[in-house]
């Protein structure tokens, strides 16, 4: 929620959805992001990663918040996810 908050532009889209998928439970949180490659962005989780150096004075942090979000989520037994359809827009997907 943080990074959705901290990237997104102002006045930007940010949607949070909690959904039961069998036994599972979903959580997705999706926010316009700018500029973003298209596809598959689990890259994000790599330690110390920023995908656009540019912005790190504006936004601070060290680029280990997603690093530490998906050992959290590994050490739950569950899985996340980072995807872009459009290149504008940013999803992130966490199941247990």
């Amino acid at each position: 929620m943080d990074n959705a908050v901290k990237y997104s532009p102002e006045n930007g889209e940010i949607k949070v959805r909690l959904e039961r998928k069998g036994r599972k439970i979903q959580i997705e949180v999706f926010n316009d992001a700018g500029e973003l490659p298209e596809g598959n962005l689990d890259i994000l989780f790599e330690r110390f990663y920023r995908l656009d150096t540019s912005r790190n004075s504006e936004t601070g942090g060290s680029g280990i918040g997603l690093s530490v979000a998906e050992a959290i989520v590994r050490a739950h037994k569950g899985k996340i996810h980072a995807f872009s359809k459009d290149g504008k827009s940013l999803t992130v997907t966490v199941s247990f």
